[in-house]
């Protein structure tokens, strides 16, 4: 794909010079990637190659406000008019924790990773992106650890590596084998809020806490 979105922002910037240019483009693109069903105009942003979005939107500087996404492969049933950025949508409906941990987790993202936090197709369940499994699976474990360690002195810390090396850390001494059990990335997500909710382990979780603390603050 890193291929495909550089070769489309490329063309782009060679020909296009005004809105009549940007139906012509799509023709020439169409051509050059017959066969595949993707907007021509999902494409790289920048010149290095870290943002992925719309070259038609409104909110791309270089369109000055003006939104020519009725050029896009998708025109004639309004699909991209009635869509929304899938982060803001679902971020808008958290709490503050929520909100501060997906700042942590998405710090060191790239533009793929960060298409994958809200992804509707990557979840256990083929219906929610990775920050609502985190969520949903490991909040108590972030709640634990912000009692102990501010969140601002979290921040760029690779928060997100750490905090799956802590989580399969918990799970391998909490639980002899997680055979069988389902996992994203290899981070045993189900495995985890069964021992976190088990208060015989208690004194297990918090010695790891205390050792992703004692790590964070170095």
């Amino acid at each position: 794909m890193e291929r495909v979105f550089s070769v489309r922002k490329e063309a782009y910037d060679a020909w296009v010079q005004s809105e009549d240019d940007m139906l012509l483009y799509r023709k020439k693109m169409d051509l050059i990637e017959k066969g595949t069903r993707q907007c021509r105009f999902l494409a790289f942003l920048d010149n290095t190659n870290s943002t992925v979005g719309c070259l038609l939107h409104s909110g791309r500087p270089e369109n000055k406000g003006g939104d020519f996404r009725d050029y896009g492969f998708y025109e004639d049933c309004g699909f991209c008019h009635s869509n929304f950025c899938a982060s803001s949508k679902n971020l808008s409906k958290r709490d503050m924790l929520d909100k501060q941990f997906f700042l942590l987790i998405q710090e060191d993202t790239d533009w793929y990773e960060y298409s994958r936090l809200f992804s509707f197709y990557v979840d256990l369940n083929g219906t929610k992106g990775l920050f609502d499994i985190y969520v949903r699976h490991t909040r108590p474990l972030y709640e634990a650890i912000l009692q102990r360690v501010s969140w601002t002195d979290l921040q760029g810390k690779g928060f997100m590596q750490q905090y799956n090396r802590l989580i399969r850390s918990i799970v391998s001494r909490g639980k002899p084998s997680t055979s069988g059990e389902a996992e994203e990335d290899g981070v045993p997500f189900h495995c985890i809020m069964k021992i976190l909710g088990d208060r015989r382990r208690v004194n297990l979780i918090n010695e790891e806490i205390d050792r992703f603390v004692r790590v964070s603050g170095e």
